[in-house]
C-alpha cells in the first residue's frame, strides 16, 4: 500500500506480499473499529450457532475482500470442520486478478483466528 510503502518501512513489496499484507490488516481489524470506515474488518462472531457464524462471516469476507481488496477476486469460500465435526473454519481462496497467482485465507472461527498465505497445490487422487 502506498502509505506502507512511503511512511513505514520503505520497503518493495511484490504485489502478493502487498496483497497478503493488506488481507492481514482486513482480517485482524475488528468491524466498526475504525469510525470512518463503519463496515471495515470482520465482526465478533458473538453467539451465534455455528452455521450463522459460517453464513455471516462468509458475506464479510466477501464484501471486505470486494471493497477493500480488488486486486483479488474470491474463488469460492468451503467451510471445513474439526475432528468431531464441532469447530467450523473457513477456507477463502482467492486468485490476484492480474496475475494466475493463488491464496487462501484459513479463517477458524472457534479461535478467531486467520492465516493468510498463498495457495496450496490441490493434489489428485
Amino acid at each position: 500500500m502506498f502509505l506502507r510503502k512511503h511512511f513505514l518501512d520503505g520497503a518493495e513489496l511484490s504485489v502478493l506480499e502487498d496483497v497478503m499484507q493488506n488481507l492481514r490488516w482486513i482480517f485482524s481489524t475488528r468491524r466498526g473499529s475504525g469510525y470512518f470506515l463503519e463496515d471495515f474488518g470482520i465482526g465478533d462472531v458473538g453467539f451465534r450457532t455455528p452455521s450463522e457464524m459460517v453464513v455471516s462471516m462468509t458475506d464479510e469476507i466477501r464484501h471486505n475482500i470486494r471493497v477493500y481488496e480488488p486486486r483479488v477476486e474470491v474463488i469460492d469460500v468451503d467451510e471445513d470442520y474439526d475432528d468431531n465435526g464441532k469447530q467450523p473454519k473457513l477456507i477463502v481462496r482467492l486468485r490476484l486478478r492480474d496475475q494466475k497467482e493463488k491464496l487462501e485465507v484459513v479463517v477458524d472461527l472457534a479461535q478467531k483466528s486467520f492465516d493468510v498465505r498463498p495457495a496450496r497445490p490441490v493434489v489428485k487422487r
